[in-house]
């Protein structure tokens, strides 16, 4: 009987408890099905070799073991821990598992996000699937994920800090800090967006529209200072201080999709320059106060996505928090129903969101199982690997990562994605004999390479052609995705 009196109790307290829970378990239904369409990218398969080698090897690798092009050369596996991580989701489950686990990660950082914004839940959870869905092109299955939701924490315990004027909360920033820096390089965006708020905070006070005090200022550069502070405790020692403008820094990245400014022609982008002008319609008419910090922290990011694509997912998901907050008008709810209306068409919502859910996580989930035969050359490695064609092998920078997750440790790779470790003259050079700028013997020689794998469309495979002509090379295998030349006598190769 008493329990009976306190669930009536508890009915009587929240009336809208079941519309509420309906709405929220909806929520996170449509947002894992956005998150579930990131794909394998080249780079998706060194991460899972990496971790496969951290696993038998029981040690992280210092120098590369992947490249007969730069065996012994230090490298900087900054990304160890989470590549462990992604080979044991693959270990358990394949690319299906491992799909899953990345979109739980972005799944949890934009729900980070619209729980921290201060805004009714309908307009944070509205926002933030509208972020999600802007980011989407950009998301694949690699460590930025973690980095994406690491980000999320550093602003769940930034404000959540500055709202309650409770210093304490800072005391977790050098502690995911310390976790982030064994997960992936991407921890400078912790720093920058400690530094943003800052900035943001300070500005907000000088524009007498904020609340912070000068002893918070202090405090949250304490927390920069404490998070730089543990960045060199990682295997990599005090390398990764210097390690993330080491690769900003790469001429390279100039010829390197993710690294380009966002082509604003792509209709995938769509979605990302909506949410950008929403964004800012909304904050330049809200009935909020006017914050100018809020405006840095969005100028500032939006020029980071357009700048570099790769950012485009930090924009939107802070897009996300802007637009929450900005839609919001008063504190209380225009729409007036019963409790059992309310729990009826938030139960219609949760059926529609689980039917959502289903179809996009199904059909993307699965395209995981197809994506090694539809985006990556199977058929000609495994022609490789059973007809144990010699070594060593020259071949397409994006084959690189599967070539060694399919054929380390028999064959190494010439080049791969980590363009870090093979810095800019390296690949100069590469790109030279890959588009066929100049005469590729001399280089083949001296490399002493007897296998080319490439694309059917690179400017070697025509010189190559050319020379299987002449018979010093052949043509061993060749289908939509990548051909095969062979040096007719690698033995006599002096």
């Amino acid at each position: 009987m008493h329990s009976d009196s306190h669930l009536n109790a508890l009915n009587e307290e929240d009336p809208f408890r079941y519309a509420r829970l309906f709405l929220t378990l909806a929520f996170f239904l449509v947002l894992f099905g956005v998150c579930s369409g990131a794909i394998a990218s080249a780079d998706t398969w060194w991460h899972l070799a990496t971790g496969r080698w951290i696993v038998a090897h029981h040690a992280v690798p210092h120098t590369d073991p992947f490249s007969f092009a730069t065996t012994g050369k230090p490298w900087v596996a900054h990304e160890y821990l989470t590549d462990v991580l992604m080979y044991a989701s693959y270990q358990a489950g394949g690319m299906i598992a491992l799909a899953t686990e990345n979109a739980l990660l972005l799944m949890l950082a934009f729900a980070v996000i619209g729980y921290l914004a201060e805004a009714p839940r309908w307009a944070a959870f509205l926002s933030v699937i509208f972020g999600a869905l802007a980011a989407r092109p950009a998301f694949a299955l690699r460590p930025q994920s973690i980095s994406l939701l690491f980000g999320a924490l550093f602003l769940w315990v930034l404000y959540g800090s500055l709202r309650r004027h409770d210093l304490r909360w800072l005391i977790a920033l050098p502690c995911l800090m310390l976790l982030w820096v064994q997960l992936h390089a991407g921890y400078l965006l912790g720093i920058a967006f400690i530094g943003l708020v800052l900035v943001a905070e300070i500005l907000d006070r000088w524009a007498k529209r904020g609340e912070s005090t000068p002893r918070e200022w202090l405090a949250l550069a304490g927390a920069g200072v404490a998070c730089v502070a543990v960045v060199p405790l990682n295997p990599n020692g005090f390398k990764m201080l210097t390690f993330p403008f080491l690769v900003m820094r790469m001429k390279i990245n100039a010829t390197i999709q993710e690294w380009r400014p966002a082509n604003l022609h792509d209709p995938h982008l769509r979605a990302f320059l909506a949410l950008a002008v929403v964004t800012l319609a909304a904050m330049l008419f809200s009935r909020r106060q006017y914050r100018p910090g809020r405006f840095l922290i969005y100028g500032v990011l939006l020029a980071a996505a357009l700048r570099s694509a790769r950012n485009i997912p930090v924009f939107c998901l802070i897009a996300g928090f802007l637009l929450a907050e900005h839609l919001w008008v008063s504190g209380e709810s225009t729409l007036h129903v019963s409790p059992r209306v309310a729990t009826a068409l938030s139960a219609v919502v949760l059926a529609v969101a689980g039917y959502f859910c289903a179809e996009a996580a199904s059909s993307g989930l699965a395209f995981q199982a197809l994506a090694e035969k539809n985006l990556y050359p199977q058929k000609a490695i495994a022609f490789l690997q059973s007809k144990h064609l010699p070594g060593n092998v020259f071949n397409d920078y994006t084959f690189g990562g599967y070539m060694i997750w399919r054929l380390y440790p028999e064959y190494q790779v010439y080049v791969d994605g980590r363009a870090d470790l093979y810095g800019d003259s390296f690949l100069a050079e590469y790109l030279e004999i890959y588009n066929g700028e100049r005469d590729p013997r001399p280089f083949l020689d001296e490399k002493r390479i007897d296998t080319v794998v490439v694309a059917p469309s690179a400017g070697l495979t025509t010189l190559l052609r050319m020379l299987a002509v002449e018979g010093s090379w052949k043509l061993a295998y060749e289908d939509g995705r990548a051909v095969i030349f062979v040096r007719t006598h690698p033995e006599g190769l002096q």
